[in-house]
Formats: C-alpha cells, structure tokens, sequence
C-alpha cells in the first residue's frame, strides 16, 4: 500500500505540472504571434521595353547614345527633333546625313556605239560580196532594245506617277476658261474700251427707267460694287454683288437692272481671241438726281 502512494503523482504536483505546460504553450504562442512580422509585397516593377528596328546600313562607328536596337551599328540623320522609325520600305544605297541636290538621270541610249557607227551602203550594181548574218544572240538583242522603255517614266512608278498628276493639271487648266476683267485699269486696249462704253450706257439706260419706286419714295439712296461676268454670246454667266450698299432694295435692284438690260453684244473678234468670259466690275450709284455707274472705289460711309 505504500509503495502505491509514492509511486502515484500527488495532486498538486499534477496542478503544478500543468499551470507551467500551459504558461509555456502560451509564451510560445506569444513569440509567435508577436515575433513574427507580415509586411505586404512590394509593387511588381514592370520589364523594361526595348525598341528594336532594322538599320540600313552599317556604320563602322557605334552611336554614344543609341535610340534603338538593331542587328548593326547606323549613326543616325535627319532633321527631327525626335528619334523617328523607319518610314520607307526601300534599301539605302548608301548612307549621308546630308541632302544633296542631283542631277537627273541621263536617257537611257537606244542604240550601242557599234551601232551608231553601222552604215547602210546601198548600191544597183551586182557584188561578189554577201553581208554576215547577225549572230542569233545579237539579233535577240537588237529585239530587246527596240521594246525597251527609252524613258524614265516607264521605269520609275514615282515618276510616272508625277507625271500623270501633271498631265492631270495641264488638261484642267486648259479646260478653264480664259476671263479678262475690265476695270478702270483694263479699258487701255481700244477693243475693250469700246465694249465696256457700249454695256455702260445700255445699263445706265435700263437702270434710269427702271429706277426702284419704293427708294425714290423713301428717299433711300446708296451705292453697291458688282462684278457682272457675261459668256462670248453676250449672255450674263453670274452675277455677284462684291460689296453691298447696306440697303436691300438697292442689291436687288441692281441685279433686276442687269437681267433686263441682257443679252448685250456679242465679244468682238479681238476679244475672242484672247477671252472666253468677261468680267466688268462697277460701282452702281442711286442717287435721287438718277442712276448711274462708274468705275471708281466705294465712297467710304459716314
């Protein structure tokens, strides 16, 4: 019986054993609690980028700053504030940073010098002589050369372009027609100053009897500037008011005075050789003492 108590763990050693188990359990929880740190990642630096292109040609010296990577060393040119790509899909030839200006291209020769120097000797009398036969290999290239391009049109597609965009231009400028203006400075040629009197007094004619009622009993006054642009025929092709006499009455009774006093005479022989439209600019005056038109500038307003 008492070899049974000792060997049994009393009561409060068993107390004692366990308040120091779970001291230890719970500094041990306290370390690793307050021990350990948790910090949130840093931001992920994104890859570098690398600007690649094709260089042209090789340069034996390598550029100090590069603008971009290339399978060889280019120095760079031009005239740009920034590095630019490539922007053309052709090969360099050779490599400047300068513009030069260039000759253009010699035509291409028709014909060999051997050739230029060949003769025709014709004669009517018989000859013990024959004339060789051409070798097959010349002949096929005496045939090649009369098909061949003689121009650089026919070669270059930027040229033959250019020159289609010319021919383009000359066709429409020689579709337009050809206009004088008559003026107080164009009436020095007899031809045009004879017609451009012939028109004023027509016009003043018809304006005077046709004089806006609705301005002569307002007592509206004015002065407008028109051009009136006539066809070879004598016919009125537009009419545009150039600048306006602030009233409406008198701008359309301007316009009404020109289609009454229309067709007018045909162009003289002397004008149609050097005109297709004419073009007469005047300033038209009502006046409550009459209507009339002259070649001067507008009176400025008051």
């Amino acid at each position: 019986m008492n070899s049974t108590a000792n060997t049994t763990p009393s009561t409060a050693e068993q107390r004692e054993r366990f308040a120091f188990s779970l001291f230890l359990a719970g500094a041990i929880h306290a370390l690793l609690i307050f021990g350990v740190a948790f910090a949130t990642p840093e931001g992920r630096q994104a890859a570098p980028t690398l600007e690649v292109t094709l260089s042209q040609y090789n340069s034996p010296q390598a550029p100090e700053d590069a603008d971009y990577l290339a399978q060889h060393n280019q120095q760079a040119s031009g005239t740009a504030d920034t590095p630019k790509e490539l922007s053309s899909n052709r090969r360099a030839e050779f490599a400047d940073t300068q513009i030069h200006d260039v000759n253009p291209l010699p035509q291409q020769q028709a014909a060999r010098p051997a050739d230029q120097r060949r003769q025709l000797i014709t004669t009517i009398g018989n000859s013990p002589l024959q004339a060789p036969e051409l070798p097959a290999e010349e002949k096929l290239s005496d045939e090649k050369r009369g098909d061949a391009p003689n121009d650089l049109a026919k070669t270059n597609p930027k040229i033959a372009s250019l020159q289609a965009r010319l021919d383009k231009i000359r066709q429409t400028i020689a579709q337009r027609p050809r206009v004088r203006r008559l003026t107080s400075v164009a009436t020095k040629a007899s031809a045009d100053a004879a017609y451009l009197h012939d028109w004023r007094q027509k016009v003043e004619a018809v304006g005077s009897d046709n004089f806006p009622e609705e301005a002569l009993q307002q007592k509206i006054t004015g002065s407008l500037r028109m051009m009136v642009r006539l066809l070879p025929t004598g016919a009125v092709e537009e009419v545009i008011i150039l600048n306006s006499s602030g009233e409406r009455i008198l701008d359309d009774a301007a316009q009404q005075i020109v289609r009454l006093a229309a067709p007018f005479a045909p162009f003289p022989a002397e004008i149609r050789k050097e005109a297709d439209r004419l073009e007469i600019i005047r300033t038209w005056r009502f006046e409550m003492t009459g209507f009339s038109t002259t070649a001067g500038e507008l009176p400025e307003r008051g």
